[in-house]
This record gives C-alpha cells, structure tokens and sequence, in this order.
C-alpha cells in the first residue's frame, strides 16, 4: 500500500489528550498490528525477490505543451531480508547521454517511489518511534508517534483511524526542515479483502507558498500477486500544476 513517500506514509492531527504511560505504548503497538493485519502487503506472499521495469514520464510545465517528456526507464529490484527489505533503482540508460550529476538526481528522485512499489509495514516503518494512544471520538481514534532519537527531522507523526474498518484516514506530521504543515488523506479499495490505497491528498507549505499533491494508483495481478502498475501524481501550487509525473510498472519477475 505507501501507505508516500506518504506525503504518500505520513500520519495526521489527534482529537483528544494523550495518555502517558506504558499501557497506552502497548495498546499503541496493538492498533498497528491490527492496521498491519488490514493492509495489503505484497511480500506477505511469500515473495523472496521482484524485479520490475519503470517507465517514467513528466510534464513538460515550462513549454505550457501539455505534452510528456520521457525520462530515461529504471529498473527496479526488491530483495528479501531479516529486516523491510532491500529496494534498489537502477537506471536503463546511455550513460555517454547524461552527466553523472544528472544520473544521480534522477535516481535519488525516483528512489521516492520505491516505497509505493513494495511498502514498508508501519511496525516496519515505525519500529524506532514511540507510539501513545489518544482519546477515541467520532469513532476515530488518535495515534501520536515520536522518534527515539532527537537528532531526527521529523518531530512527529499523527494519525487518525477509523477503528471500525481499521484504516488511516488521514496524517499529519511535523520536520524541522521544509515541507511544513504537511497532511494527507486516503481512499481506499480493497484486493482480495484487504485494503490498498487508491489515492492520496497531500497538503504541506515551502516558505510562503502552500501546495497541493494529488496521487492515484491502480493496481494489476502479477502472478500470485497484486502490484501498483501505474501512478499519476499531480502538484500544484495555487490551482496550477508546477510538476506532474507519470510512472508504469511493467516486466514485473517475481521470485517465492
């Protein structure tokens, strides 16, 4: 599911006051594992490795085109571990056709994404955080998580859960660094009973200048199983796009 990059992940504001000792921990760590146990996760399989193609275009917004500008295709590896995983962009491409500054910034680019392909469980993505329950209403229920670690950027991450269908309705989280005021809200389907996200809306600020992102997934059966194929992400700043991208996930190998 990512859960973006969680702009694409990322978790939202509570109702409520915080109870402040060990059982609230525990409890916290339950309401995860239930979330986990709701969410489709396409390692949960049995799948040991995938490899996939990635075909990457972008909005060619100076131009005022509307037209696409292909970007050269990655291919992408997951491996299996001990741990959430390894995920790996490898860009198909003449190198002779881009300089090495270019090269890396499009792979560091697109290394966003590789969440959105094979998620990280939130007991996996969350293990280094504190987590406190916050006072039920409306049938949604608060979830407050801190880092361990002061040094990290962000302070912290907020969700809301519908505990009727276990699901994160919405996220909000704070860094000490831009993006700021971040938030994000999911629709959801389900795939083969368990729910996957089927669109995102993110809001966060860079300065003085708010934005909007806007990101729809649609998924395919590989096999045994379900993968996001395609992603269309929209960002605009004040009702007008500054960046769109469009990724396709094709030659999808997988390995049990």
């Amino acid at each position: 599911m990512q859960l973006l990059r969680l702009l694409a992940l990322t978790l939202f504001c509570l109702i409520g006051t915080f109870q402040n000792h060990a059982l609230a921990e525990s409890k916290a760590d339950e309401v995860l594992d239930k979330l986990d146990q709701g969410y489709y996760f396409p390692q949960e399989s049995g799948l040991t490795k995938l490899k996939a193609r990635i075909q990457w275009e972008q909005l060619d917004v100076a131009s005022g085109s509307g037209k696409f500008l292909r970007n050269p295709d990655f291919i992408f590896q997951w491996m299996k571990n001990s741990g959430a995983g390894i995920r790996n962009f490898k860009i198909l491409a003449d190198k002779s056709k881009y300089s090495a500054k270019r090269r890396f910034e499009l792979k560091n680019q697109i290394e966003n994404y590789g969440e959105m392909i094979i998620p990280f469980t939130l007991k996996q993505k969350f293990s280094s955080f504190r987590s406190r329950l916050g006072e039920k209403a409306r049938g949604r229920l608060g979830l407050l998580l801190k880092p361990e670690s002061s040094d990290q950027s962000v302070v912290s991450y907020h969700l809301l859960i519908n505990e009727a269908d276990m699901k994160i309705e919405t996220i909000r989280f704070r860094q000490r660094s831009a993006p700021y005021k971040v938030s994000a809200r999911f629709n959801y389907e389900k795939l083969d009973g368990k729910w996957i996200i089927s669109e995102s809306n993110s809001r966060f600020s860079m300065g003085e200048l708010d934005y909007d992102e806007k990101t729809t997934y649609r998924y395919k059966k590989f096999g045994d199983i379900w993968l996001v194929h395609r992603i269309d992400q929209i960002l605009k700043q004040e009702n007008t796009i500054f960046q769109s991208h469009r990724f396709k996930i094709s030659d999808v190998r997988a390995t049990y």
